[in-house]
This record gives C-alpha cells, sequence and structure tokens, in this order.
C-alpha cells in the first residue's frame, strides 16, 4: 500500500472517529425519516454529502500540503523515496478517506432511493455522478494549493480557505451543469432540463453527455495534481499532456458553435469560423490563466533565448511552459480564422481577430515585463492592475472625454479603416515585446559580468 495514503488513513480513521460518524449521520437519517417535515433521508443524504465530501473534504485537500508546509515537515516528505505519483493519490485520497466514508454512507441511502424510485441506471449514474463531484472539488482544491505552493506563498487560514473555495466553486460549477440533464437530487436552483445536447452537427443525450465530461474534466484536474505535485517535487514535465489537453479543450469547445446565436440559419461555412473562434478564444482565455498561475522565471527565460539562438529549438519546445503553448495555439488558430474570414471576403472581421492577437501578445508581454523589472517581485499583481487600466479606466475616460478614436488603443475596433486596429495593437505588442528583450538580455549581460 501507499505508504503516505497508509500514513493518513491511520490518522484519520480511528475507531472513535469512524463509530462518531455512523452515528450522527444514522441519527440524522432517522430523524428526516419520522419527520413531518419535507426533508426526507435522501435529501438529507444529498446535503450531507455535499458539506462532507465537497466543501469539507475540500478543505482538507486543500491542507494537505499546505498544512506539511505550515507545520515545517514537507521538505522532510520531499526528500522521501516516494514519487510524484505516490504522493499525490496519498495526500489527494489520504487527506480526505475520512471524508469519503461519511460520503459513502451517504451515497447508500442516495443510490437505494434513486434505484427504489427510478430503477438501477438511475441509480448507477447518480453514483457516478455524486464520484465525480467530490473528485473535482477535493482536486481542485489541491491544485490550488500547489500551485501556491510552487509559488511560495505563506499559507494563512484565509489563503487556505481560497483554495478551499477554489474546489468548491469547481465543484458547484460542476453540479450546475449536471443540473441541466439531471436536476433531481440538485441543491441548485431548477432549470429547464435538456434531453439532447448537439455538440459537432450531431445530438447526444444529455445525462450521458454531460456525465461523461464531467469525468472526462474530473480526470484531467487529478492529472493537474500529479503533474503539479512533480514541479513540486523538481521533476520536469515535458509539454506533451499540457498539449494534449489543449487539443482536448478546444476540440470540445468548439463543438458547441450550435448554442452560439446566429442570424438565420446555420450553414457549413459559418459553422467553420464559430468553431475556429470557439477554439481560438479557448485557448487565449487559458494563456490568460496560465500567465497569472505560473511563476515567471527569469533566468529560464534568459536559457531559453540562448538555446533559441543556438538553433536548439527541440530543448526549448520541452520546457515551454503552459502560457507559452496556449499562445502559440492561440495564435495557430487565431490565423487560419483570419484567412477563412479573408477567403469569405470578411475582411473588418479578419481584422478584428488580428487586433485581438495583438492584444493578446501585449497582455502577456507585460506580465512577462513587470517580472523582469528590479526590485521584489510583485509583477502578477501589477500586470492585473495595468490591464484593469488598460481595459476598463483608460477607455472609460477616453469615452468621457469624447476621444473616441483613441479607443482603437485598447479595443479591436472593427467600424474605422480595416488597417488601423491591427496595426495599432501590434505597434504596442512589438513595444512591450521589445522591453521584454532588452531586460531579460540586460539582466544576462549583469550575471555573465557577476562571474
Amino acid at each position: 500500500m501507499n505508504p503516505e495514503f497508509r500514513r493518513n488513513v491511520w490518522l484519520e480513521l480511528s475507531t472513535r472517529r469512524i463509530m462518531t460518524m455512523t452515528i450522527v449521520l444514522l441519527l440524522a437519517f432517522f430523524a428526516a425519516a419520522v419527520s413531518r417535515s419535507d426533508w426526507l433521508p435522501p435529501s438529507v443524504a444529498i446535503t450531507l454529502y455535499y458539506f462532507i465530501v465537497v466543501f469539507w473534504g475540500a478543505r482538507n485537500a486543500a491542507l494537505s500540503v499546505v498544512g506539511e508546509i505550515r507545520d515545517r515537515t514537507w521538505d522532510f516528505q520531499r526528500l522521501s523515496a516516494l514519487g510524484a505519483a505516490e504522493m499525490t493519490w496519498g495526500k489527494l485520497f489520504g487527506s480526505t478517506i475520512y471524508n469519503w466514508y461519511g460520503g459513502a454512507i451517504c451515497l447508500v441511502v442516495i443510490v437505494a432511493y434513486r434505484v427504489v424510485h427510478a430503477g438501477p441506471e438511475a441509480g448507477l449514474i447518480s453514483l457516478v455522478f455524486y464520484i465525480v463531484a467530490g473528485l473535482i472539488a477535493q482536486s481542485a482544491a489541491l491544485l490550488a494549493s500547489l500551485i501556491a505552493a510552487m509559488r511560495r506563498q505563506r499559507h494563512t487560514q484565509l489563503e487556505v480557505f481560497a483554495y478551499q473555495m477554489t474546489g468548491l466553486l469547481t465543484a458547484l460549477l460542476a453540479i450546475w451543469v449536471w443540473n441541466a440533464a439531471d436536476p433531481a437530487g440538485s441543491l441548485i436552483t431548477r432549470i429547464h432540463a435538456a434531453e439532447i445536447i448537439p455538440w459537432w452537427g450531431q445530438s447526444f443525450d444529455a445525462r450521458a453527455f454531460l456525465l461523461v465530461s464531467l469525468a472526462l474534466f474530473a480526470g484531467w484536474l487529478l492529472l493537474g495534481c500529479y503533474r503539479a505535485m512533480r514541479l513540486e517535487l523538481k521533476m520536469p514535465n515535458g509539454p506533451f499532456v499540457w498539449l494534449a489537453f489543449l487539443v482536448f479543450m478546444g476540440v470540445y469547445v468548439a463543438g458547441f458553435d450550435a448554442w452560439l446565436p446566429k442570424n438565420g440559419s446555420i450553414n457549413v461555412r459559418d459553422a467553420v469560423a464559430l468553431r475556429l473562434a470557439l477554439a481560438g478564444t479557448t485557448f487565449a482565455i487559458l494563456t490568460y490563466v496560465m500567465v497569472l498561475l505560473e511563476p515567471k522565471d527569469r533566468v529560464l527565460y534568459r536559457w531559453m533565448g540562448a538555446e533559441f539562438l543556438k538553433g536548439r529549438l527541440g530543448r526549448v519546445a520541452y520546457v515551454m511552459q503552459g502560457w507559452m503553448m496556449s499562445c502559440k495555439a492561440a495564435f495557430i488558430v487565431g490565423i487560419c480564422l483570419i484567412a477563412w474570414l479573408l477567403h469569405e471576403d470578411a475582411a473588418p472581421a479578419a481584422a478584428v481577430i488580428g487586433a485581438a492577437l495583438g492584444f493578446l501578445l501585449r497582455d502577456v508581454a507585460i506580465f512577462v515585463l513587470l517580472q523582469t523589472l528590479p526590485g521584489p517581485r510583485r509583477g502578477d499583481f501589477a500586470a492585473v492592475v495595468t490591464l484593469f487600466a488598460l481595459y476598463v479606466l483608460a477607455p472609460a475616460i477616453a469615452d468621457g472625454l469624447g476621444l473616441t478614436q483613441a479607443l482603437v488603443l485598447f479595443y479591436p475596433q472593427p467600424w474605422i479603416p480595416a488597417w488601423q486596429s491591427p496595426a495599432t495593437a501590434w505597434a504596442e505588442a512589438l513595444i512591450v515585446v521589445v522591453l521584454v528583450v532588452s531586460r531579460l538580455a540586460s539582466g544576462a549581460r549583469r550575471a555573465a559580468a557577476a562571474v
């Protein structure tokens, strides 16, 4: 058995705690059964499952690593013979084993009720969904804490609560999505249940499609925890898993083009543009997320620049960060979309896409630039404030002063000459990129002089 998992089992599943959980849950179900309220045992079981596995379990998962860091025992564990996989599964499932014990008791009541009233298939679907919801909450909380550990944050009580809320909000999103196909048993406000989901021009059963989707995303979260643990244990991660995730997200999101609002009936040519736009937008969002979360290592960037100048492109590609690969994917899809729009005589739309790519490059370069400045590294917060000023404050001031032509500096503007918006965006991007390159080069020269 995994030593880390076994250690957590010994700590979490004491006889007293097992008896306490069992007795309290049985009393809660019995009280619901004999009371005359609307709270029947299945409803109580669902509520308690969400509290024990999703809410409480997410906190325990978030504390599994940062608690060791705060107690100053994490360095000893990192030096142990345990690999990244053993450490990940031991921390994730070992720290939450008590929550899963209580959740298993609740699941017996939930599944039994669904089997009796809706059949074995409904019971099996409910079982899989609730397990997946718990895995999503706990793995998202653990992943958030591991990312914070890599960024060497202090892990105060407020920060631990933020990691827990990350898992909780992710699980609430999964529950809300599932509620679109199976509103029975959900705590989220009832919505009209869909029976069919169109995806890539095909119609799929909503419950089967969403259940498989949630299971796939839970698997990606678990894989993300493993890769984050590898980085925390100073093991290199190659680019292939992230590239596979980008392909998955691009294909998955692009299939929902039928959900976008359209003027009149859509044809095949329109679908191509919509699918490329959805995939490109997904890659752009992932770029912003990853450039915010990943550490911006100046030494790594200087090494990559030196290797690039030597023509060792394979070594550069192997150490590319997630935001770099996401940005590259956004540019590839964006260029394909521009070519398609130009082929369809939609030059204004192509200009908007070109300007959007320029602003994307400018924004990620701002994140890197502010990390290369001397002094304490607080570039991420400064970058977020800078983007807020560029996208919200400055346009509001320009619009209030009647300087509508100046808005081209902040947003893609389709109603001005087609070339002006992308030209402005790319001019800003090139300025920031040149500043980044010069800062990194000057830092490399100082490091060489010190040696």
